[in-house]
C-alpha cells in the first residue's frame, strides 16, 4: 500500500487524474458486466419458470379432464416419428418426386427433453408448392413446427425453387 501511495505521490496531477479515470472505467466495466450477467441469469430463470408453469397448467387441465371423465390427450409417445410424419405431409403437398433429401438430427436439450430435427430438401418446386408445403406442415395433426426455411431460385428457371425446410420437435427423454 505504501508503494502505491508513493507511486501516486510521484505522479503529476494530470497523471493522477488519468489513473483515477482508468480505475473508474475499469470499475464501471466490472459492475456493468456483473449486472448483465445477473440480468441474463434472471431471464434464463424466468423462461424456465414460465415453462414449468405451462407444464403445471397442462397437468391441471388433464386432472380437470379426468375429473369430468373426458379423455386426456396423449403425451405423444404413441405417435409416429417426426421423419415419417414429415415425409407423409411433404409427399401430399409437393409429391414424392420433388423430395430430394430428408436429413434427421437429434440432440439433448435440458430438463429431460431431447430435440429431434429433420431437414427436408425439395427440388424444383414452384412458389405455390412451397407455400402449400408450409401450410400442410403447420396444419397437420399434430403440427410440424418449421424452424427454418431457405429458398434458392433456379438460375435457368426463375419460377421454380430449391427449398430447405427444417422441422423440429421436443420430446421427453424416456
Amino acid at each position: 500500500m505504501r508503494r502505491l501511495a508513493a507511486w501516486l505521490g510521484a505522479l503529476s496531477a494530470r497523471e493522477r487524474r488519468l489513473v483515477a479515470a482508468a480505475a473508474a472505467a475499469a470499475a464501471a466495466t466490472i459492475v456493468v458486466q456483473g449486472v448483465l450477467a445477473v440480468r441474463n441469469d434472471l431471464a434464463t430463470l424466468h423462461a424456465r419458470v414460465a415453462g414449468h408453469e405451462r407444464d403445471l397448467a397442462a397437468v391441471r387441465r388433464a386432472v380437470a379432464a379426468l375429473g369430468r371423465g373426458a379423455p386426456v390427450a396423449a403425451d405423444g409417445t404413441d405417435r409416429p416419428a417426426l421423419l415419417a410424419r414429415l415425409e407423409a405431409a411433404a409427399g401430399d403437398a409437393v409429391g414424392r418426386e420433388r423430395i430430394a433429401s430428408m436429413t434427421p438430427a437429434a440432440g439433448p436439450v435440458e430438463d429431460g427433453l431431447s430435440e429431434e430435427r429433420v431437414t427436408l430438401g425439395v427440388r424444383g418446386a414452384s412458389l405455390a408448392d412451397t407455400v402449400r408445403l408450409l401450410h400442410r406442415l403447420e396444419t397437420s395433426d399434430p403440427p410440424l413446427h418449421v424452424v427454418r426455411v431457405e429458398l434458392r431460385k433456379h438460375p435457368d428457371d426463375p419460377a421454380h425453387f430449391d427449398a430447405a425446410v427444417e422441422v423440429a420437435e421436443l420430446r421427453a427423454v424416456p
